[in-house]
């Protein structure tokens, strides 16, 4: 029976978009494959009528807007929305109660609302011309690490954990003085240990409303973290982990907040658990023009892979909320996967490739030189249907993913844990690093600052095993920083000047300077992300570049009027600018 349902998932990816609108989605097609008559279904009707947080997000990047607008802007707009044109939708919802749906649940990050009823029912509300699509509410798998034997309990401090050192966060505290203070850390996982001595002083609850700083999805009535599992105080305590004897934590200054989503499976209740708690995280206590409670980063390690029942490649269930969460300000970093050491082996959404910097995956090394790669890191690249072609080479980055130690529930420490869902950890807490070092930076600049500073591991550039190479903490940090350090004579960066006429029609010219001759990508890309077209990939000379665009594709062709995004990767550095085309 599976294998029939990949097969006509498959096929129904061949349907084009459009054809979809009002129906299931190929992901619930592929449910109801193996599922048909076992209860309830549970499917998440998304709404016709959706802000376009990607342009937002983009505009509000090229124009450095300020965090605490970006926030307003962004969760009021999908809010307003939300109130706006769910009302029909809700009516029809109460009629329906009781005579073939049995509740519902509204939710404004994405415009949609999940219901439970039977298929009958939910066919004929998917058929509605305010609905898109109908797509399926299943539960994400933990990406479970690998534990050795020798990875004993300890109450006993190590001092510096080794990863913390390889990655140069220690650098960044002492020439720096830089710890993560100010910013604030979320877990998206099994849930937090709140008690242990390398978290408990740090948890935001101690001084703010537990509502706003703990979402417990498994209705276990608590109003302080746990965690059952212990995976989650492992990687809070890598990100943000500090006490007497351990620095763990690579942002051991920051706060945290945390949700326990990960690890159960789909329940009886009228939500969708990632749903919830990725709008918990966008604005945890409902107030948009607040901001000390909206984490800087919530890590991920979890997803969905082939080998899991029910599945399509590249599930974009969650795409469009992780857009609103992260153009709000969030940034979301994500494990790549234990499934290596195959190509294509990735979990979703780690394998996003919709743009060069979403979803924004992690791999693991060993934590000590040459950094080898884990046996088991997934690998890209990301399939045909996760993105373009230019973006789908994965993961972005990699970092210390092997005999990591750190926190465990009980108050103690264990070592020999494996896996991407440990290396992941490292980035988001140099994200946090990043945001105390440049409270304003945005999430795109901050995923851009991090591939371009990573050592380059592995083949020549960036592959499909390191992504752009191995995190660098501290060339991230001087990067925000816009290198204070440099001496006077340091070279110059490249710089992405203007682009003359702007509007333009037919051709505009791209001008940028280059402080010696090196090697140089200009490419053009639409406002979704894909790439358009190539204009410069090679060595250039140094000083005032002019790059001639005449409105047309690779192929030659003509493209519609519009936005699009010139991004010139140089000395290091990316920079970009957007450009009017009138036709």
């Amino acid at each position: 029976m599976r294998l029939a349902a990949r097969l006509l998932a498959i096929s129904l990816l061949l349907i084009p978009a459009t054809a979809l609108a009002g129906r299931f989605s190929p992901g619930l097609e592929a449910y109801l494959v193996e599922h048909h008559d076992q209860g309830p279904l549970r499917a998440l009707l998304v709404l016709e009528d959706q802000v376009d947080v990607r342009a937002m997000d983009l505009a509000m990047h090229l124009q450095r807007t300020d965090r605490a607008t970006r926030h307003r802007r962004v969760v009021t707009a999908l809010q307003e929305t939300a109130r706006r044109t769910q009302a029909p939708l809700r009516a029809a919802l109460d009629a329906r109660l009781g005579r073939g749906l049995d509740g519902y649940t509204a939710y404004w990050l994405l415009n949609a609302i999940l219901v439970v009823g039977d298929e009958e029912t939910i066919r004929d509300l998917a058929a509605r011309d305010d609905v898109h699509v109908a797509e399926p509410d299943l539960a994400p798998s933990l990406i479970r690490p690998v534990r050795r034997a020798a990875g004993a309990s300890t109450a006993r401090g190590i001092g510096i954990a080794p990863g913390i050192v390889a990655v140069g966060a220690r650098r960044v505290w002492d020439e720096l003085g830089i710890r993560g203070a100010g910013t604030l850390i979320g877990s998206l996982d099994t849930g937090v240990d709140g008690t242990h001595p390398a978290l408990t002083a740090r948890w935001r609850g101690n001084h703010a409303p537990w509502q706003e700083c703990w979402l417990d999805v498994l209705d276990t009535g608590t109003e302080f973290p746990t965690d059952e599992d212990g995976h989650g105080t492992h990687t809070t305590g890598t990100m943000t982990g500090l006490a007497p004897d351990d620095t763990i934590g690579i942002a051991p200054a920051a706060e945290w907040i945390a949700a326990n989503a990960i690890g159960q499976t789909v329940d009886d209740d009228f939500d969708s658990d990632i749903l919830t708690c990725l709008e918990f995280f966008t604005d945890p206590d409902g107030d948009p023009g607040t901001l000390d409670d909206v984490p800087d980063v919530v890590q991920n390690s979890w997803g969905v892979n082939d080998l899991m029942a029910d599945y399509v490649p590249c599930d974009s269930r969650w795409w469009d909320a992780i857009d609103a969460c992260e153009a709000a300000g969030v940034a979301l970093c994500w494990s790549a996967g234990n499934e290596g050491p195959d190509s294509f082996s990735l979990r979703s959404p780690a394998d996003r490739a919709t743009t060069l910097e979403n979803c924004f995956s992690v791999g693991a090394t060993e934590h000590v030189e040459p950094y080898e790669i884990w046996e088991f890191s997934s690998r890209g690249p990301a399939s045909r249907d996760c993105g373009p072609e230019a973006n789908r080479t994965k993961p972005e980055v990699v970092a210390p993913g092997v005999d990591i130690y750190s926190s465990v529930p009980g108050g103690e420490y264990q070592d020999g844990w494996d896996g991407t869902s440990m290396a992941g950890p490292h980035v988001a807490g140099t994200m946090a690093l990043l945001r105390e070092a440049d409270p304003d930076i945005d999430v795109i600049t901050m995923k851009q600052i991090i591939m371009q500073t990573a050592n380059d591991l592995g083949q020549d550039g960036e592959d499909n095993v390191y992504g752009h190479g191995f995190l660098d903490a501290f060339g991230a940090v001087l990067a925000a920083l816009d290198d204070p350090t440099a001496a006077d004579d340091a070279p110059r960066t490249a710089s992405l000047l203007e682009a003359v006429p702007n509007p333009f029609n037919p051709r505009t010219e791209i001008r940028f300077t280059l402080p010696g001759p090196e090697a140089v990508q200009l490419r053009l890309y639409d406002v979704q992300g894909r790439l358009v077209r190539t204009l410069v990939d090679g060595v250039r000379p140094a000083g005032v570049q002019r790059i001639t665009w005449d409105g047309r594709d690779e192929r030659g062709q003509a493209v519609a009027s519009g936005r699009y995004i010139a991004r010139l990767i140089a000395s290091g550095r990316e920079r970009v600018a957007s450009l009017t085309l009138v036709r």
